[in-house]
C-alpha cells in the first residue's frame, strides 16, 4: 500500500468571484435529458476562458444538523450512470483561514435511495448558511 494520499471520491472546492454564469438549460443527449451552464472565469492572463459544465444532480442545504460530522449539504448526484451520495462540508483552511468545501461520494447501488437527513429542504436552511 502507498502512503500516497488518496483523493478518489472526494475532494474540495473553492471561492470563486470571477466566474458568471451565461447561459443555462437543457439539452438531450442519445434520448437522456440533461442540464448544463456556460460559465465565463478569467485564466492567470486575466482574459476570458469559457467552460461547459453539466449538472449531476440537485443538491440541498441540511438546515438541522443532527450531528457536527453531518454534510452541511448534499443530494443524490449521478456522474457516467453511476449514482452517488454527495456530502459537502464547509471548512476553513488551517493555516491560511481561507474557507473553502469539502466534498465527498459515497456510491450507491442502483436500487438504493440516499439516506434520508432531518433537515434537508426545511425552512431554516438559507443561502446564508451554505459551506461556501
Amino acid at each position: 500500500m502507498s502512503d500516497e494520499y488518496n483523493d478518489e471520491l472526494q475532494g474540495y472546492l473553492w471561492h470563486e468571484n470571477d466566474s458568471v454564469i451565461k447561459r443555462k438549460g437543457s439539452f438531450t443527449i442519445e434520448g437522456t435529458k440533461y442540464y448544463g451552464a456556460i460559465v465565463e472565469s478569467k485564466n492567470n492572463l486575466g482574459e476570458s476562458k469559457y467552460e461547459f459544465m453539466m449538472s449531476l444532480g440537485l443538491i440541498h442545504l441540511n438546515g438541522e444538523k443532527l450531528d457536527p460530522k453531518s454534510p452541511d449539504m448534499g443530494g443524490k448526484v449521478t456522474h457516467n450512470g453511476k449514482q452517488y451520495k454527495l456530502g459537502c462540508w464547509a471548512k476553513t483552511g488551517k493555516e491560511s483561514g481561507t474557507p473553502y468545501t469539502s466534498i465527498g461520494f459515497l456510491p450507491l447501488d442502483d436500487s438504493e435511495k440516499p439516506p434520508q437527513t432531518k433537515g434537508w429542504n426545511s425552512e431554516k436552511a438559507t443561502s446564508e448558511k451554505a459551506p461556501f
